[in-house]
């Protein structure tokens, strides 16, 4: 990206939550805060402020299948943080009163969900959904963070932080030579072992209510779709699209603004590797609970009968749109990036992008509609009282 004068950087380690040990789930997110607490010839303190005077936008996070570290500044600087971040990742501390803070902030996190019901709603959702590990809560549970000792984090970290598996990507105004040159110098001689296989576990069913007392009901629904590298997948983000995208969607049209049945709602693709899914939501009052969600329903199934070519014409220039706007940010371009590598084995440009969301078609995506309906849901509801299912 010649034009800018910021870089980013992502780094994913295969250390996601769907490798945490069965009995210590959330051990992948104490982790990826504890290797943060002081790395190579710098103690905790030093090393933020290393980070710090470097000026880097940093993060970290814990997903299914990786743990995520990026970072964005002007491109010199990101080049030099690369040595800051392999000893983050390779050279780690680990020490003992980080790591009891670590744990405590997990476990925090978790006593705070119940203040949080949408967010708790959609980890309940993916709970139920989604076939075991991929479907367990990344913060874990206090039960299996309690078990978790500096000792075992310090073997977890030998045995999932290693170069199997892991994706380096950049993005910005950077000479590919010279990153290749300092990527060998700091990784070159990173090895590590095959990672074990994840035994897989079906979901535990496709209903599910979380009693809390609130005056408020949260609606999840999820349900199967094409993986990212089926041909179809472009076709799925278009009918998506039109059924929830932004305020001309139809879910916001027919179930907020018409029958104004709900303060928000949504329905949006996800995936994992090898499976494709959509996730929707929809937040309400008590007394509209059960109509909001027979609304959700009805406008599911009525996609089936097809969309309109203003309705696709809108759903393209909002993809195209977004997908414009991410390819300018480095943050996000090193992300997709990183992304696009894991999922399909080579990088897309945003040229192919665009080319495909172009050649789909009002007959192509109404096809498809007529063929797939939409389901089966496993559908979730968090507050007072459970909805029946129409």
């Amino acid at each position: 990206m010649p034009s800018m004068q910021s870089a980013a950087m992502t780094f994913l380690v295969p250390a996601g939550s769907a490798t945490d040990p069965a009995d210590r789930s959330g051990s992948a997110a104490v982790l990826s805060d504890l290797v943060l607490r002081g790395a190579g010839n710098r103690d905790s303190r030093q090393l933020t402020d290393h980070l710090d005077t470097l000026g880097l936008q940093r993060s970290a996070s814990v997903g299914v299948h990786h743990t995520r570290f990026g970072c964005a500044a002007v491109g010199p600087k990101v080049i030099e943080a690369l040595a800051t971040y392999a000893d983050i990742i390779r050279r780690p501390h680990l020490p003992e009163a980080g790591f009891e803070a670590g744990r405590d902030l997990a476990l925090q996190a978790l006593e705070g969900i119940d203040d949080e019901p949408r967010q708790k709603l959609m980890i309940k959702l993916r709970e139920w959904y989604l076939p075991s590990p991929y479907g367990r809560n990344s913060m874990g549970r206090p039960e299996d963070l309690q078990k978790l000792t500096l000792d075992l984090m310090r073997a977890d970290h030998a045995l999932r932080y290693h170069a199997k598996g892991a994706i380096l990507s950049l993005a910005g105004n950077l000479d590919f030579e010279q990153i290749k040159d300092v990527v060998e110098k700091l990784f070159g001689d990173w090895n590590g072992t095959e990672p074990s296989p994840i035994e897989i576990m079906p979901p535990p069913g496709p209903l599910h209510h979380e009693f809390q007392q609130s005056e408020q009901t949260h609606i999840g629904l999820a349900w199967p779709s094409v993986p990212e590298t089926d041909p179809d997948y472009y076709t799925v983000r278009m009918a998506t699209e039109v059924l929830s995208g932004g305020m001309s969607g139809r879910l916001f049209t027919e179930v907020r603004e018409k029958r104004g049945l709900c303060y928000s709602v949504w329905a949006g693709y996800s995936s994992l590797k090898g499976q494709g899914n959509i996730l929707g939501y929809a937040g309400t009052s008590n007394e509209r609970a059960q109509a909001t969600l027979d609304c959700f329903l009805s406008e599911l199934h009525r996609l089936r009968e097809g969309v309109t070519k203003a309705e696709l014409d809108r759903a393209k220039t909002g993809l195209k749109a977004s997908t414009i706007m991410q390819g300018e940010s480095t943050s996000a371009r090193a992300g997709a990036i990183a992304h696009d590598f894991y999922m399909r084995g080579r990088i897309r440009t945003l040229d192919e992008i665009k080319a495909a969301i172009d050649s789909v078609t009002v007959e192509k995506v109404n096809a498809y509609l007529k063929e797939h309906e939409a389901g089966p849901f496993t559908i979730v509801t968090v507050g007072p009282k459970a909805l029946k299912v129409p």
